[in-house]
């Protein structure tokens, strides 16, 4: 795998320091005090969020059993076509034509009867019946990948990896394809992190609070699944450890330091896998940070919840995300702008302003680099 963070990593990647710093930093108390007594319309009552998201699960997975309906449907049709064994074909335009539209049928059983619609009165006569030559038909056969098969996998993956490098649009997309050839592939960890990797796109996307925790409920769940299946994949706790961060807005308080240490696992065990991914170092980093920058409050909470509450220095944060700079230097504005922000935490202005300057350089991709560059023009004004 390469060492460039894709532009999907870089839209999550802000949502995970978010979920570090909430449930291992950065305000936890303060957090768990606002959610406790917010006035907004959001769904208070754990149980009833639960019921929701279940809900919405089962109608997901009644549209992935009508999908399937639909394919089987497709199947058959295909069957039925096959079995007719026209007495002749016309070389006319017409019969051009209808070779372009028996082809174009294949996608569905509205598209065929539709396409068929000027011809309905010579479809019952097997010598009015058109079909694609032989030579055609053995083509298209040919190109087509068995369901379930492992080629198709393969065609899936590389299709759903190059739309989601995409638009909001792309990113959706690449979730319906996911979730339309589930079922065939229900035991492929690549499909199942793929599905978890779009879900925490979904959430990030999405604004509403029931849907937000429905796609990251549902990232954990594929996250679990594909971990079942192989442990010894960087991808698989890599989005593990990212779906962690996105539930974190959704959990109680002994929940999300929990998800802390299950967290820093997993990026652990992705990095013993892959040394060399820039983003892992970078969301080590980040963890390392949100755990320095405990409060003295929030670190005897977490010492009653739990016999040995993490712990980090900044020269450990500082650490990994130097580390992820020599990988791949300027991969990540946030990268950078985190190595600023520790030398100015240990007070080595000159190294904080010279790293502020160079993140200042790189472009601005995306809101999370726009935001980057907002903040580290702040500080860069403090120097």
């Amino acid at each position: 795998m390469s060492s460039m963070m894709s532009l999907s990593d870089r839209s999550t990647l802000k949502h995970i320091g978010i979920g570090i710093t909430l449930f291992v930093g950065g305000g936890l108390v303060s957090y768990a005090v606002i959610q406790f007594w917010s006035s907004n319309n959001r769904v208070q009552d754990p149980d009833l969020s639960r019921s929701i998201v279940e809900l919405k699960r089962e109608i997901i997975n009644l549209k992935g059993n009508l999908s399937d309906a639909v394919v089987e449907l497709r199947k058959e049709l295909d069957g039925i076509r096959g079995s007719i064994n026209p007495k002749k074909r016309t070389t006319s335009t017409r019969s051009r034509s209808g070779t372009a539209l028996s082809i174009a049928s294949g996608r569905t059983a509205g598209t065929f009867q539709t396409a068929c619609s000027d011809y309905d009165d010579d479809f019952p006569s097997d010598d009015e019946f058109l079909s694609p030559p032989d030579h055609i038909a053995d083509d298209v056969i040919e190109k087509q990948p068995l369901p379930g098969s492992d080629e198709e996998l393969n065609i899936i993956c590389v299709k759903v990896d190059l739309l989601n490098e995409g638009t909001d649009e792309d990113r959706e997309e690449a979730m319906r394809i996911l979730q339309d050839n589930e079922l065939n592939h229900k035991d492929s960890w690549q499909l199942l992190w793929r599905l978890c990797r779009s879900h925490v796109g979904a959430y990030d996307m999405r604004d509403a609070y029931d849907e937000r925790c429905l796609h990251a409920m549902s990232a954990l769940e594929y996250a679990k699944q594909a971990i079942s299946l192989n442990d010894n994949s960087a991808d698989v706790h890599k989005w593990y450890a990212i779906s962690l961060g996105a539930t974190t807005d959704f959990v109680g308080t002994k929940e999300k330091i929990e998800y802390g240490y299950e967290l820093k696992e997993h990026i652990e065990r992705a990095l013993e896998i892959q040394p060399d991914e820039p983003t892992l170092h970078f969301m080590l980093g980040r963890w390392c940070w949100g755990v320095y920058m405990l409060t003295w409050i929030e670190r005897k909470l977490a010492a009653t919840l739990f016999a040995t509450p993490p712990t980090a220095t900044v020269d450990d944060a500082l650490k990994s995300f130097l580390k992820a700079e020599e990988i791949d230097p300027g991969f990540y504005k946030s990268n950078q702008y985190y190595v600023a922000k520790c030398y100015y935490e240990k007070s080595d202005y000159s190294n904080a302003k010279k790293w502020l300057q160079c993140a200042a350089q790189l472009p601005c991709k995306n809101k999370d680099d726009r935001d980057t560059h907002r903040d580290l023009q702040q500080l860069l004004a403090k120097l």
